[in-house]
């Protein structure tokens, strides 16, 4: 065999060793930062869920605001589409006043 095939072959070898080298730290980096976003992930649906009910209520009281604003200002539209809307909500409430009001008899 040539020296000149020899010295090749020996240099590929040593490149190919280097480049394993290198991948087998490129994924364990790779790994540690995929872990690190999954635990991220895990966080943020953990906030959301804790979040959850409150943006709810936020959201119920803002259209209870808006109600109250339209009957102050006289807009019968917007008390159509949230009637309409929360046809349940409301008369789940109307249960629960009726309740008060009987139990103060």
């Amino acid at each position: 065999m040539p020296y000149y095939l020899v010295i090749g072959c020996t240099i590929l070898v040593c490149i190919a060793i280097l480049l394993s080298i290198y991948m087998i730290f490129a994924f364990r980096k790779f790994h540690i930062v995929c872990k690190k976003i999954d635990y991220l992930v895990e966080d943020l649906t953990y906030k959301v869920e804790s979040l959850s009910p409150t943006v709810d209520s936020i959201v119920k009281i803002s259209n209870l605001i808006d109600i109250l604003n339209s009957v102050l200002h006289d807009k019968s539209r917007t008390i159509m589409k949230y009637v309409s809307g929360n046809q349940e909500t409301i008369n789940k409430a109307a249960e629960e006043i009726k309740s008060i009001v009987s139990k103060k008899k």
